[in-house]
């Protein structure tokens, strides 16, 4: 177990306090802009070097994720909406047959993750209604990689861009 803990330290999913205390850190505004940074990098490139990698199957199985995400939100379910959410996007992921990249975007999700279940958690999986997954699925059914890549990447900032304006509305934009 403390393994485990001071590796989610070391990777900026936790923080110690004190020796007895541990808690996930607040995103900052610095953070938020680095991790969105990062995120905007590796994810699309992740996508891109899926996309000839995903089948007809994977393209049904993405569906039924961005469907089990509707019917998260319209339910008010935020912990099935994180689960689908996730789901989504690392089935794309791990079919980019990039080891390292995947490490890299488990690491801005384990930083970003917390705050985005944290805020849909206060103000309700239905606040998080607008998400870019039937534009990257109909992208992948035209086999437009293009525009797969360019939903992938709506979806991020979008979401990003909830936590910001949530998390850190005295800030400016």
């Amino acid at each position: 177990m403390r393994d485990a803990v001071r590796r989610l330290v070391a990777e900026g999913a936790l923080c110690f306090i004190d020796s007895r205390t541990i808690e996930v850190p607040k995103l900052s505004l610095a953070n938020h802009r680095d991790v969105l940074f990062a995120r905007m990098q590796l994810e699309p490139e992740a996508g891109k070097r899926a996309f000839g990698q995903l089948t007809q199957t994977d393209l049904e199985q993405l569906i039924a994720y961005d469907m089990a995400v509707n019917e998260a939100i319209a339910m008010n379910d935020v912990n099935a909406y994180m689960r689908s959410n996730f789901a989504f996007h690392f089935h794309i992921y791990r079919k980019a047959d990039a080891p390292v990249l995947l490490r890299l975007i488990e690491i801005l999700w384990l930083q970003s993750g917390p705050s985005m279940r944290f805020i849909a958690g206060q103000y309700g999986a239905q606040t998080v209604t607008v998400d870019h997954h039937k534009e990257a699925t109909d992208a992948l059914t035209r086999r437009d990689r293009e525009s797969f890549v360019s939903a992938l990447r709506e979806d991020i900032a979008q979401g990003m861009e909830f936590i910001r304006n949530a998390e850190l509305p005295e800030l400016p934009k």
